[in-house]
């Protein structure tokens, strides 16, 4: 609020919009703050000491405020969309209605004062009274503006339980092969966002219904893995690895690395979601396969086995693991160069092995974790 009043007393106007004024509306918690302002990023610029060109070609600056880093942006309208997500050129404006008319849909092109008003040009606080999702003027220039706005369209259901109005519905049914178009990194972002919605139930057959599917990395056709999502408990799919697990057994690809990077995910949760993939079948686990598998990767495997089928085992296998002497490999009272230097071998490919089965005699209580004991047993192993 004082970034606002700073703005104001300046003489320009300035107002909260987007997420945060819509999600103030619903009482939901408000996550990312924008404040847009009449004010040019040059005035802007004047108004505060410490400011930061972070988008300043699209008309925004961050400013330094009592601690915190806050974006403003500039009032603007955009030229045309040549690929369909950025616009060729943005033209810097002093009317808020000009700038609320660009964007996407009316819940999103609502601004609030200081003073607590709200200004709604196109009835975006009835909408959202209606449940519904509409898109700003007329749906087929919003979409073909950035056309990653049908993809948030379906978020937005999954997010807000809301149902997109007709003419927004039938917009997307029409234009969803705009979506190839856009990074898929971006809609990846939004795919996550509508897995963790408490409707996903409705929004995943709306992806099927509007032709979004095929071009969603590895889904084309694949509506039998909606069906089986479908019959799934999701309540509890929240964090990305999950996320991605239980797509991945919805999906039963040949290769899951090979689908996961189709996405281009980063590479740790390709890694870990391929490693539970290949073991998510296993129900039986000796002490020795709990501590080479990692109990992260048996967490994850049984995070699916319970979206799945409503059972698991993981309290039980998390308190056999809880007893092991180790827990790791670095609790083990010996390394390769220790046994190098017992042995006076270099190291190969005998070392793993050597390593492996060493793990495996003190998890399973053959040895006792202590240097002269593991000393004992390699020179006992090697003769």
């Amino acid at each position: 609020m004082p970034v606002l009043a700073k703005l104001e007393q300046a003489g320009f106007e300035a107002y909260f919009v987007g997420g945060s004024v819509r999600d103030t509306l619903l009482r939901r918690p408000v996550a990312d703050i924008d404040i847009a302002t009449s004010a040019f990023p040059e005035e802007v610029k004047q108004v505060f000491t410490r400011t930061f060109d972070t988008g300043i070609e699209h008309g925004t600056v961050s400013v330094l405020e009592a601690g915190e880093i806050y974006e403003i942006t500039t009032f603007r309208t955009e030229g045309t969309y040549a690929d369909f997500r950025r616009p060729d050129e943005v033209v810097f404006i002093r009317s808020l209605e000009k700038d609320l008319e660009r964007r996407d849909f009316t819940m999103n092109a609502i601004a609030m004062g200081l003073d607590g008003h709200f200004i709604d040009p196109f009835g975006g606080q009835q909408d959202m009274a209606q449940k519904q999702i509409r898109a700003v003027g007329v749906p087929f220039e919003r979409f073909h503006e950035d056309a990653l706005r049908m993809m948030r369209g379906v978020r937005f259901v999954s997010q807000l339980c809301f149902d997109l109005e007709k003419n927004t519905y039938d917009a997307i049914l029409q234009n969803s092969e705009l979506l190839e178009n856009i990074a898929v990194e971006r809609i990846a972002v939004e795919f996550v966002k509508l897995m963790r919605g408490e409707a996903v139930k409705v929004a995943l057959p709306l992806l099927h219904e509007l032709g979004i599917l095929p071009f969603l990395p590895g889904l084309k056709g694949r509506n039998d893995a909606l069906e089986r999502l479908d019959k799934w408990d999701l309540a509890t799919v929240k964090d990305e690895t999950t996320i991605w697990f239980v797509v991945v057994l919805a999906v039963q690809p040949v290769n899951a690395s090979i689908f996961l990077r189709a996405w281009k995910l980063p590479n740790k949760l390709i890694r870990d979601v391929t490693k539970a993939y290949a073991l998510a079948e296993k129900t039986v686990w000796s002490d020795y396969e709990l501590f080479v598998t990692g109990m992260d990767t048996v967490a994850l495997i049984e995070k699916g086995r319970f979206v799945r089928t409503g059972i698991t085992v993981w309290d039980a296998l998390y308190a056999r693991f809880a007893d092991f002497c180790v827990q790791s490999r670095s609790d083990i009272k010996a390394t390769g160069n220790d046994i190098m230097a017992w042995t006076g071998k270099k190291g190969g490919p005998w070392l793993k092995v050597l390593l492996a089965q060493l793990d495996q005699a003190i998890i399973e209580g053959d040895i006792a974790n202590t240097p002269e004991e593991i000393k004992g047993w390699v020179k006992h192993v090697i003769s």
